[in-house]
């Protein structure tokens, strides 16, 4: 007979009278889910939905190398011939 918790500090058993291994992740998403909290209380991306671009006006959404996220117009492309001499590898 399986127990489930339904109460806090009650542990969820299964039939042996062994303790489940969702009971050791649910502390642990927990943590993840308060860490992300404060992730994006910084300003920082946490992936949990797709950068955004804004069809209308170009607004892009990036993440910097230290995991900012932010805003910015997107710039009209511009070869300034550094690619062309790249490939030819001159």
């Amino acid at each position: 007979m399986r127990r489930f918790q339904t109460k806090a500090g009650m542990e969820k058993k299964n039939k042996s009278g062994k303790k489940s291994l969702v009971d050791d992740l649910i502390p642990l998403v927990r943590d993840l889910e308060r860490i992300k909290q404060q992730a994006r209380a910084l300003g920082m991306f946490t992936d949990d939905r797709e950068l955004l671009e804004c069809p209308r006006c170009g607004l892009l959404e990036d993440v910097t190398a230290v995991g900012l996220l932010i805003a910015y117009p997107k710039a009209k492309q511009r070869d300034e011939g550094l690619w062309s001499a790249f490939q030819s590898g001159g």
